[in-house]
Formats: structure tokens, sequence, C-alpha cells
């Protein structure tokens, strides 16, 4: 095994062919790779890591390094934070194949890089529990180089039907009841005045940025420094994939105004569900679930998607609705010095104080009462917080 590093994006351009050969996901496109590179301020250059077998590029391995903080989270919670150096690599960054023993030797040159200076840490976002680099991670022989006590998260995805309606498929039959109640509810509270809108062709982004954001700036995620916003990144990831006929949009107005939203994007046969959000004066309408089963009947009617891919993070309709699921984790790893030490240290309270936390909620049956209350705090900016 072989590894070189690209940390320029003239010099991607020497991998490309392989790279858009083996993208397979929203996330790992080339294009937006290099857009989000060349936007986000806190990147200080791309990294990707380049494994050649035999002198052929089997894999790349795809990341940025940035200047960030270090706010293990308790909850929605980061009460420390750290300033640290850290090379990233982003969720569904492998691209090509890695074997077991390939996996191996690429942890081994990890703990080099670390060794060397590059950063204090490296981030794997959200690997899959099959994944061989986090069998190889687990199974390194050393105390300081992770933190080996894994949060997981749950990654659903549902099957699209073509054949019916959503609701008389996949919804059962008191539940269907109760959800055609509320749509006539808000039909009748705005009488001739509601429209959904489904949007797959886009001639002005920048207007429908701003449409949704009035929305968005509403919303609990906002408050949590997630969501949607209105910025040049969220504009030029848009174009960008309403070019190729990728982007989605579901849109719930009244009176002409957005009242909720929801869009993805397609990639090879997949809807990626990207952000979400609505007005929470609409809360008693469960406009929420209204706008999901719009949405998953107008991908069933256009044909050519097989499956709807929920995203990152867990909730109750996607337990309700999914048909397949995984596990996934992020994982931290430290570099040899007393720094990383610290990190690590940082990460081992938080995971142990979320895990009791979480625990003693639980055995409480509090643990959805507790976090709609903190989501409402955090949208009527009565609570700091970051991104959780």
């Amino acid at each position: 095994m072989k590894f070189k590093v690209i940390q320029t994006l003239q010099e991607l351009k020497t991998v490309q062919p392989y790279w858009e050969r083996w993208q397979d996901h929203a996330n790992n496109d080339f294009a937006q790779y290099n857009l989000v590179c060349q936007l986000r301020p806190e990147i200080e250059s791309p990294f990707v890591i380049v494994i050649e077998k035999n002198n052929q590029i089997c894999a790349l391995l795809v990341g940025r390094l940035e200047r960030t903080q270090f706010a293990p989270s308790i909850g929605y919670l980061r009460p420390v934070k750290v300033p640290t150096k850290a090379l990233v690599i982003i969720h569904q960054g492998l691209l090509g194949q890695l074997n077991e023993e390939g996996a191996k030797d690429t942890v081994h040159y990890l703990r080099s890089l670390l060794s060397s200076g590059v950063a204090d840490a490296i981030e794997f976002h959200h690997l899959s529990e099959y994944s061989t680099i986090l069998q190889a991670v687990l199974a390194y022989n050393s105390l300081w180089f992770c933190e080996k006590k894994l949060s997981w998260n749950t990654h659903r995805e549902m099957d699209i039907l073509i054949e019916g309606k959503f609701i008389d498929c996949k919804v059962k039959a008191k539940h269907r009841t109760r959800i055609r109640k509320k749509q006539r509810e808000l039909e009748s509270a705005f009488p001739g005045r509601v429209t959904w809108r489904w949007l797959s062709q886009f001639d002005d982004i920048p207007a429908l940025c701003v449409r949704l954001e009035e929305v968005a700036a509403l919303t609990y995620q906002r408050g949590l420094g997630a969501g949607f916003v209105d910025n040049e990144e969220y504009r030029q990831r848009f174009a960008l994939f309403s070019r190729p006929g990728q982007l989605r949009v579901q849109l719930l107005e009244i009176d002409g105004k957005v009242r909720a939203f929801w869009f993805g994007f397609i990639y090879q046969g997949v809807f990626h569900s990207s952000e979400t959000g609505y007005d929470s004066d609409l809360r008693n309408y469960e406009v929420g679930t209204l706008i999901f089963i719009r949405m998953v009947d107008e991908l069933a009617q256009e044909g050519g998607v097989q499956k709807l891919d929920f995203g990152l993070g867990d909730a109750s309709y996607k337990q309700r609705f999914g048909d397949h699921f995984w596990r996934e984790t992020t994982i931290w790893l430290f570099a040899p010095t007393v720094k990383g030490l610290i990190l690590r240290s940082m990460l081992r309270i938080a995971i142990i104080m979320d895990s009791v936390a979480r625990q003693i909620l639980e055995k409480l049956k509090l643990t959805d009462r507790v976090k709609t209350i903190w989501r409402k705090k955090v949208a009527k900016g009565e609570m700091e917080t970051d991104k959780s």
C-alpha cells in the first residue's frame, strides 16, 4: 500500500476521474466538495488521501483540514470548547474499495499523520458499523489513540412504492383517519388559501432561498445552529444540484407565503432528505407529517426514485416509516500529544455524562418531553447552544 495526500483544489483534478466514477452519495459529490472547500472560512485546505495498491489507485479518503472548536456534546449542550486543528473525514468519505488489510494499513498511516503534527485530531463523520475503517480503528492497540466507548446513531431508509398513494400503502387505518382529519382542519382554517407546491425546476434560486429563510429562521433547528440558512453555500449548492435536475423542494403555502418546506437531492435513484422546517403556529395541524406524505407521493409519481434516505439523526417518523436501518458513529483519533490527551479526556467525560442522562430520562419516560421542552426554548432564543 502507498499513500499520498492532496491539499490543493488544482491537484484534485488528477484524481477526478476516479472520484467521479466512485461517487455514490450527494455528500461525496466531487463538485460539491470543491464548492464547500472554497466557501467555508474554517477550512484551511482540502485533505484527500490517495490510496494505492500495486501502483494502482484503489481508494480515496476524502477530508478537509479545518480550524474548528472541539466541543463534545451532552444532549444539545456543548459546555466546553477548545480551539482545534482537525482533519475532518466527511460522511461517506471513503470512495473505492478498501479491504480489511487495506483498512489496517490506512489506520497506521493516519496515526503517522497525527504523530507528524498535521492535526490535533482526526474526526470520521458517521461511520457505518460495517465500515472496514471503523473495525480497523477499534482493533488498533493503543490506549490514547481513540475513544472506543462509542455513541451510536440509527440511520434509516425507506422504499419508495410506486403503486397507490403513500398514505394508503404505508399508514395504518387509524392513523390515516387522523392525518386526513388534520388535512381538513388545515383547509378549514384557511379556506381556499392553502397551496401545496412541488418544485423540480428552478428559475430563481436566490428568491427561493429568501422564501425558505422566512420559515427556517423561526425553527428550533436554527437555535441549534442547524437546518437551512439563506447563505452563499446553500444558494450555490441549490444551483449545483438543480442544473442536472437533482434538487427537489416541497412547499406548503398559505396566502402565497411559505409556511413549511422540505427539500433534498436525488442521487443515483435515491432521494437524500436534507432539511425541513415549518411555522410553529401550524403545529396543531401536524404539517410536518402532511408535507412528508405529499413529498413522497410526488417522488413516487415521478418514477426513477427507489429509496428515500432520511439522512443523519433519528426521529419517531423515521422509525415509523423506515424499511431499512443501520447504525453509525462519529469517531475521533487523537495526536500523541498533551493536547491530544486533553481532547480525548473531554470526549470520554462527555460520552459518560450524556449516556447517564439519557438512561435516567428513558427510565422515567421523560425523553420526548424533555426534548420537546428543550427545542421550544431553543427556538424562542431562551437558551444558547450549538449544533448537536
